[in-house]
Formats: C-alpha cells, sequence, structure tokens
C-alpha cells in the first residue's frame, strides 16, 4: 500500500536517505540540496509503501511565479522521485494515481497539477502521461539538464462537475 502524507518538520532523519538511481541523477537534485533550498510555497510531501519512506515530491503553489508557462491557479509538482531501493515495485504510478485527489484534498482551488520532465528523461514522460498527463507541446528552456516537456494534468473532479 502507498500512502502519500506532507513532511512533518523537523524533516524527518530517513528523508535525508532518499537516492535516485545514478542515471537519474541529472534530472533530480539530490535530496539536501531540495531541503536546503526550500521556499515558503514549496511543501514538501513524503511516500510510503509499507510503512517504509519511498519517495518524495514537492507541490508548488507559487510555480506560476517561476515559470512563465503557468497560470496562477496551477499547482507545481517537482523533484519527484521514488528511491533507488523501493524502484521497479509500482510505488510511482501507485502515486500518480492517487495524486489528483490527494492534491484536491490538500490544495483545493487549484486547476491543474504542472510539471516539467527532461527530454532525455523519456521513461518518466512515457509514465506520466499514462497516467493522465498531456504534453502540452511546448518545452520549457530553463531546466540545468537541457529542454524539457510541458506536462499537465486537470484537477477538476470529474465526479463532482456530473452531479
Amino acid at each position: 500500500m502507498v500512502l502519500l502524507q506532507p513532511c512533518s518538520t523537523p524533516i524527518p532523519p530517513e528523508l535525508w536517505q532518499l537516492k535516485v538511481a545514478p542515471d537519474q541523477q541529472d534530472f533530480v537534485l539530490p535530496i539536501s540540496c531540495i531541503i536546503a533550498e526550500q521556499q515558503p510555497n514549496e511543501h514538501f510531501q513524503l511516500v510510503h509503501h509499507q510503512q517504509q519512506l519511498a519517495g518524495f515530491f514537492l507541490l508548488d503553489t507559487g510555480y506560476s511565479q517561476q515559470h512563465a508557462f503557468a497560470e496562477p491557479s496551477d499547482l507545481g509538482l517537482r523533484s519527484f522521485f521514488i528511491d533507488q531501493q523501493a524502484q521497479g515495485r509500482g510505488i510511482a504510478s501507485a502515486v500518480l494515481r492517487q495524486l489528483p485527489a490527494y492534491c484536491r484534498q490538500q490544495f483545493p482551488g487549484f486547476k491543474r497539477l504542472v510539471l516539467t520532465v527532461n527530454c532525455r528523461n523519456q521513461s518518466a514522460a512515457r509514465l506520466y502521461q499514462k497516467h493522465g498527463f498531456a504534453d502540452s507541446g511546448q518545452l520549457y528552456l530553463g531546466g540545468s539538464a537541457g529542454p524539457q516537456h510541458i506536462l499537465w494534468q486537470s484537477l477538476r473532479n470529474e465526479h463532482a462537475l456530473r452531479h
């Protein structure tokens, strides 16, 4: 079972131990840098699998302030990764299935979840698209590791819209 939850303060010690696989290091900063550079609009989220910390992501409520392609009603998904020791178990897919409802609950009022994924990281792009993210057809050129696809997913509750 995969559980998503906001990160408590102080930062849990096991969070500092999370690492991505070596071939993913171009795409995600080390967790120590992410923690050190946290801004007030960045909300750390934890991924637990079988009661163990297995991953991390942050939800950025000020995403549009840093990215001209984003709207003020967009919630940014950033620094999403599953620890290298926990990869290959379907955890990322489970997170992405839960994410729209989780975002609606934790950050009501946002209309879309938006992210960028490096053009060289095709496996991640396919994973996001498999779980409902659409490619905007635009590229973000401000990434440190090269151009990135801009992907988005609606956060509107389709069930509620029908009633």
